[in-house]
């Protein structure tokens, strides 16, 4: 176990360095704060930064958003620019459809189905205010559906502010439409209490938060036929049968779920995060920083009567079904990083070094009294210690040159590491990215008695190269990017083959034998004319795959995908108010999207299932007046002009349906 007590009074000696400064010192004459009272208490006059920000020595403070851009824009599909596949209802279960790089390069436990809807501590926004600051968002959707998010924020003394921030959502099952009221998503309340101190004249910063978050979600498992989907053509190789036969799974006749209401999976993530930072500057160029977090995710996995049809549904060998199961992962980490940073102004350079010492606890237990063979593998405790090397630079040089480099390096054997590397031009800019990483430990071991393996993988290793242009005329926009990665013994899940059924949705993870070669390219271009009507379109499209050994995304991810934004964008009565109305288009090529393993958290490759392969419409309008700010969207207008009107954004698991979303957003100051 991690031994708190000298993780904090080593702590509390890293702060004591900020201690002696005058931190609520008089503050500058010229700080852009010290305005006329009749500006102060207004949108203009209340700023916000983050802790990443302050690390990196971007200390420059940020106007909160007036603007209502993209403000219908309010799902993470949308906000992912439709890279993303969930499970069909907002907020469930979801992954990125095209391929993302890893992030970390230490221990993990690989539950992140939900990772999409938890913020991370560096990423709260500090605000700072002549007195005081509030706001709340709400947005209505679909049937009983909401999301909701809030912040009050106080000035105590001059450079001391103090906060806090509620946010959450809540899902209802829309398919079958007479199953009312039952709720799959309940992620309210979560919240963040935050503080920021800093001294009159910038050398010290301190951020505090403490944050609490949880995330509850029964899965259904999909509709499904009672007859074990003989309607369902699996051999035609054309996958546009394939899909067309899915279509009797959105008569509601049909329907049956797997997991009904009397016998549910649920799933609790519970997330408690500390986090600290602060630094010191001794001398204008030097600086000594210190971050200290503490996290904590506790995933807990329920099985309500699971009988023989359920067992057969998700697992195999099916063991003695019992009243109840309760599977859970309980992992802590406690970290302390200590680094030297500085900025020399001639030349622009900006560079960091620092130590990082992380200690991991992890508890996992996925067995009952009754199943003692299997204590061993699937009930233990893990205990690692991960020192780090690190560091990141920036150097601005000639006029419009930039050069960007960060890595780590894990002191371990193994030679874990990331490095990444970035040249930007004026119009340009080249990015090389390398990284190692460890293999997830459920990953390896399994989670649950139902999907229990052990398996020996080979440390998996990407490689990246990025090149993008840019430029701006005054009427349009054009930004390509063409990324080229190489994969080194890619992980990834795959449905296991059985025999005596098809209907399930067990997945085990598989491990690629040779490299894979990928080339996307992802665009932007934009149209304004008569600076009212804008066409926006982004376009993505996976050029090639190259792998002897077979293909793992080609067909499992769309051959392109398309998303376009055509508005009419006004700000009359001298800017006090503003318009923005038109439509969102969005269409992913038919293809063979990921199933989900319902027990494992996992989306898993098949090649059986058709799904999307229409285009989505919405309407929208938004309104800005003073510090309200309202959307009206109404979703999937398009759904009149199909059949059948549902679809299936992943396999069994049917789309939203046509819906009303109402969006309020309204700000207070002072």
């Amino acid at each position: 176990m991690v031994d708190l007590s000298i993780w904090w009074r080593y702590s509390l000696f890293f702060l004591a360095f900020g201690l002696p400064l005058s931190t609520y010192g008089k503050a500058n004459a010229e700080d852009i704060f010290e305005k006329p009272q009749g500006e102060k208490v207004e949108a203009t006059s209340t700023f916000f930064i983050t802790p990443r920000d302050v690390k990196q020595n971007y200390r420059k403070y940020h106007r909160i958003d007036h603007s209502i851009t993209k403000m219908d824009r309010f799902t993470m599909a949308e906000r992912h620019n439709y890279n993303f596949q969930d499970l069909g209802n907002h907020w469930t279960a979801a992954q990125h459809i095209f391929y993302r790089l890893p992030q970390h390069i230490g221990a993990t436990y690989g539950l992140s189905a939900y990772d999409f809807y938890f913020q991370q501590p560096q990423d709260i926004r500090y605000y700072y205010t002549h007195k005081a600051y509030a706001y709340f968002n709400i947005v209505l959707a679909n049937l009983g559906s909401f999301v909701f998010n809030g912040c009050y924020t106080q000035r105590l003394l001059e450079n001391w502010h103090i906060g806090t921030h509620w946010y959450g959502a809540m899902t209802e099952k829309e398919w079958p439409s007479h199953n009312k009221d039952d709720k799959i998503v309940n992620a309210f309340p979560s919240f963040d209490i935050f503080t920021h101190i800093k001294s009159s004249d910038g050398s010290y910063h301190l951020f505090t938060s403490w944050s609490n978050m949880q995330y509850v979600t029964r899965e259904t498992g999909g509709v499904r036929f009672h007859n074990n989907n003989k309607e369902f053509a699996f051999k035609v190789q054309d996958p546009s049968q394939r899909y067309k036969s899915s279509f009797p799974l959105l008569e509601e006749e049909h329907m049956k779920n797997k997991i009904d209401k009397e016998k549910q999976v649920m799933h609790k993530d519970l997330r408690r995060h500390f986090y600290l930072y602060h630094h010191y500057e001794f001398s204008k160029p030097l600086q000594l920083y210190h971050e200290l977090d503490y996290n904590r995710k506790a995933n807990i996995c329920t099985i309500e009567k699971p009988d023989e049809e359920l067992l057969r549904f998700i697992s195999d060998p099916r063991y003695k079904a019992h009243n109840k199961e309760d599977n859970s992962v309980v992992m802590k980490s406690f970290g302390n990083e200590i680094g030297i940073k500085r900025a020399i102004e001639h030349p622009h350079l900006f560079y960091a070094a620092y130590y990082r010492l992380e200690a991991i606890d992890l508890n996992y237990d996925f067995s009952k009294l009754e199943t003692l063979p299997y204590n061993r593998l699937l009930k233990a405790q893990k205990e690692e210690k991960e020192q780090y090397l690190g560091g990141y630079t920036r150097w601005y040089f000639a006029k419009h040159s930039k050069l960007h480099l960060d890595g780590a390096y894990l002191l371990q054997k193994g030679g874990y590491h990331k490095l990444n590397v970035a040249y930007q031009q004026k119009f340009f800019k080249v990015s090389c990215h390398t990284i190692k990483h460890k293999t997830p430990y459920i990953v390896t071991y399994g989670y649950s008695r139902h999907r229990p393996w052990n398996k020996n993988f080979v440390t998996p290793s990407t490689r990246a190269i990025d090149a993008e242009v840019w430029y701006n005329w005054s009427h349009i926009a054009i930004h390509p990017i063409l990324s080229f990665k190489k994969l080194n013994n890619h992980i990834y899940y795959k449905k296991a083959v059985r025999t005596d059924n098809d209907d399930h949705c067990i997945a085990e993870p598989m491990q690629a034998k040779t490299p894979i070669y990928l080339l996307y390219l992802e665009g932007n271009v934009n149209f304004c004319f008569f600076s009212y009507f804008h066409f926006d379109h982004n376009l993505t499209l996976i050029l090639k795959e190259s792998n002897k050994g077979g293909k793992i995304f080609t067909g499992y991810v769309p051959p392109y995908m398309y998303t376009g934004r055509y508005y009419f964008a006004h700000q009359p009565y001298d800017k006090n108010m503003d318009i923005e109305t038109g439509l969102n288009i969005h269409f992913k090529d038919l293809y063979y999207g990921d199933g989900y393993d319902v027990i494992a958290q996992q989306f898993y490759r098949q090649n059986k299932f058709a799904v999307q392969g229409r285009p989505i419409v919405d309407v929208f309008c938004n309104v800005r007046i003073n510090h309200l700010k309202l959307s009206l969207k109404w979703s999937y207008i398009n759904e009149y002009f199909n059949k059948p009107r549902g679809y299936f954004a992943t396999p069994f698991y049917p789309s939203p349906k046509k819906a009303a979303d109402i969006g309020i957003q309204w700000s207070f100051f002072d």
